[in-house]
């Protein structure tokens, strides 16, 4: 558990912020430039003290207590166990990449939790980012995102028991950042390490929180499961326009010849996803993303339409998003699901809240980790 009290002066405003973390999965940091992002993500590291007072603590070790009245106590960084991935790779240039990767290996901030353990392996992990081609090249012959895997590679082999990302996908081309998302989406799930990942970007939002600490210029705006940050139309997110929702679902069945999956999602509701990949297993979790734009209502469903889904849903709510545009909050088998409309077809099917209704979403707009 990571828990933080924090006050200090940045420029033209305080950063204040008191929260408590589960030591699990990942946390992404949320809000626009100059929120205080970077600066948070730098105490918590222990490159920078709070002006004011403040306090960390992580699991069982206390690793800041700053006050008014006494002298502070502050762990130092290395022996804080953290690794630090920022927008700069900052490997060693006169260093193979394999040699980049042995020298966190040697300098492990825990060694093996037991004799078994081969998770934080060279191999493993240089075959989960897939780097194994780039071992006897230097940093130099790599390209961006070739440098950033192997960054992020070195920062898990070193053995941390917190992973700290300060925007590392920034500057880098669609291609070799769409590379390391897919990684990250899996990135917790095989090295079991917490981990803190600052963005201001919506889909690495989506495609990487498990929680949500939102930042409006050094105030905690809000801390919530990724799913309730998203719903809740009081926050910005559903007035971007890549809102969304973010669900889990099972794998209940599949139709192999037509790259079809089956998902369950609650109290008799399925929903037909389009997978390239045909290796799910029946009970299989997915974590889904279904944009409010991929969603069209109906009052009555067709029985000659194209759109595999077509299920009940009631609409909880309703906001204007100005420009001809509204967004609609729905509950659907359990579910929550935001549907963006234009103020004509609301308007032409007089829907209200508390309407029963149809959302229909096309199988291939659905996107997911293992999906593409």
């Amino acid at each position: 558990m990571l828990e933080c009290d924090l006050k200090t002066q940045l420029g033209g405003f305080a950063l204040q912020l008191k929260f408590t973390l589960p030591s699990e999965g990942i946390t992404v940091i949320f809000g626009q430039s100059g929120s205080g992002k970077s600066s948070l993500l730098n105490m918590i590291a222990g490159f920078d003290q709070p002006t004011e007072h403040g306090s960390i603590r992580f699991n069982d070790q206390n690793w800041l207590a700053l006050s008014s009245n006494s002298k502070a106590e502050n762990t130092a960084i290395q022996q804080r166990k953290i690794a630090y991935v920022t927008q700069a790779p900052c490997l060693f240039e006169h260093l193979s990449i394999k040699q980049n990767l042995q020298y966190a290996i040697d300098r492990q901030h825990q060694k093996k939790i037991n004799d078994s353990d081969s998770y934080l392996s060279l191999a493993s992990v240089s075959q989960h980012l897939n780097i194994n081609y780039l071992w006897e090249k230097f940093p130099s012959q790599l390209s961006g995102g070739e440098k950033q895997r192997v960054a992020i590679a070195r920062a898990i082999v070193s053995a941390p028991q917190l992973m700290l990302f300060d925007e590392p996908l920034n500057g880098l081309d669609e291609q070799h950042r769409e590379q390391i998302l897919h990684h990250l989406e899996h990135l917790h799930q095989h090295f079991s390490i917490p981990i803190l990942y600052v963005t201001h970007n919506m889909e690495e939002l989506m495609r990487l929180a498990d929680r949500v600490l939102v930042l409006q210029q050094g105030s905690l705006l809000a801390q919530k499961d990724i799913s309730d940050v998203l719903s809740d139309l009081t926050l910005p997110f559903s007035r971007h326009h890549q809102a969304g929702a973010v669900i889990s679902a099972k794998v209940h069945a599949s139709e192999k010849n037509y790259h079809l999956i089956q998902l369950a999602l609650g109290h008799g509701g399925f929903l037909w996803v389009n997978s390239p990949s045909l290796a799910h297993a029946t009970g299989e979790k997915i974590r889904l993303r279904i944009y409010a734009k991929d969603i069209s209502i109906t009052r009555q469903p067709a029985s000659d339409s194209s759109i595999l889904n077509i299920l009940p849903a009631s609409i909880i709510d309703i906001i204007d998003l100005s420009k001809g545009q509204a967004i609609l909050k729905l509950h659907c088998y359990q579910q929550i699901l935001l549907a963006r409309l234009t103020n004509k077809s609301i308007e032409q099917l007089k829907l209200n809240k508390g309407d029963h209704i149809f959302a229909q979403i096309k199988g291939i707009a659905i996107l997911g980790a293992g999906l593409q």
